[in-house]
């Protein structure tokens, strides 16, 4: 008889199912991993909530994980078992061009696993061996389940292209604007800002090195910047990490000096009214989308959070059990207490 594992599966909206099923076997070319952490993305209740555009259910979430190496597939030489883990949730084709770069964000087969394909919120899973990264002694198992969000930011960080002497400003302070301002900062920016309405989150950005914060429900973000670097036009590289309906990049697009940069992290959704997009072409803005990362970028982020330049101290404020993670969607959806990163503990 086969061992079995605990697995969450969303059958539907809004609707978890708990049971037991078959710990998997990797196949020739993967490796399987016992998940030890799992963190809550902040897409993980669009598709609890079913808005999420790219999911079919029954689907099994999970993208941003740790874990130790359990077992090896044919012709995979390692890591060995036991070996501290983290995982790119990326399923590709491994024959196109961009695959064959190392560039998996960008294959046109990509698949992510927890949305596009199951995912984490099980006690083993078998990934593609050029997925699973081992971490240094010096990384913590909640930090190595945090890479893949951190990632996000840092691979939107370096699309802004940032030079020693730039100023740079930062909108949104959750998870991902708050990796961004570390990233920028680690990349060399003379000066980063982060602005947000919630004054917890800009005291926890204050602890992880911001430069500035401006708390949008105190003061106009205009007034911020004048405040702390003489004018909004001081400005050299604008983030935009809230997306959703185009507001902050079309506050951006008002305040930007001629010739500014513009990277936008968060995800733009339909239905998006953005009335000073002219401005970008006659202003001769320069906007760059990111998607995802590299495992170039995985490799680099891990060598940063493992010295020590990135930090998620006092990131993660709950912790739930894998089998508590009907709980978990209850609290976000009440919003009764104050969340930042939600981490789950498998084993």
């Amino acid at each position: 008889m086969k061992k079995q594992m605990l697995r969450a599966t969303l059958v539907e909206p809004q609707k978890i199912v708990l049971d037991k099923t078959d710990v998997p076997s990797p196949k020739k070319g993967e490796i399987m991993i016992k998940v030890h952490r799992v963190g809550v993305c902040g897409s993980d209740p669009t598709i609890y909530f079913g808005r999420h555009p790219y999911v079919t259910y029954p689907v099994v979430m999970g993208h941003e994980f740790s874990g130790t190496v359990e077992a090896l597939g044919e012709d995979v030489q390692g890591p060995a078992i036991g070996t501290r883990v983290t995982v790119i949730p990326h399923l590709v084709c491994g024959e196109c061009k961009a695959c064959k770069a190392k560039q998996y964000n960008l294959c046109e087969s990509l698949r992510c696993t927890g949305a596009e394909a199951d995912g984490a919120h099980v006690e083993y899973i078998c990934m593609p061996q050029e997925m699973v990264i081992p971490i240094p002694d010096t990384m913590s198992m909640d930090a190595a389940a945090m890479v893949e969000p951190a990632c996000v930011a840092y691979h939107g960080a370096k699309r802004g292209e940032i030079q020693s002497t730039d100023t740079v400003l930062v909108i949104g302070a959750g998870p991902i604007g708050m990796f961004c301002m570390e990233s920028c900062k680690a990349l060399g920016a003379k000066k980063v800002i982060i602005a947000d309405m919630d004054s917890w989150r800009l005291n926890l950005a204050e602890k992880l090195g911001a430069d500035g914060i401006i708390d949008v429900s105190k003061e106009k973000l205009e007034d911020g910047l004048t405040r702390l670097v003489g004018s909004p036009k001081e400005v050299d590289v604008f983030y935009d990490c809230v997306g959703e309906k185009g507001t902050v990049f079309d506050q951006i697009l008002t305040i930007a000096s001629r010739g500014t940069r513009i990277v936008i992290i968060g995800v733009l959704q339909n239905g998006y009214n953005i009335p000073h997009l002219p401005d970008f072409v006659q202003h001769e803005l320069r906007l760059s989308g990111c998607t995802m990362y590299t495992p170039q970028d995985y490799r680099e982020m891990i060598q940063l959070m493992g010295e020590g330049t990135i930090k998620i101290d006092g990131m993660i404020t709950h912790y739930f059990n894998l089998d508590q993670i009907i709980d978990v969607f209850h609290m976000i959806e009440k919003r009764e207490e104050k969340f930042f990163k939600i981490m789950l503990k498998v084993c």
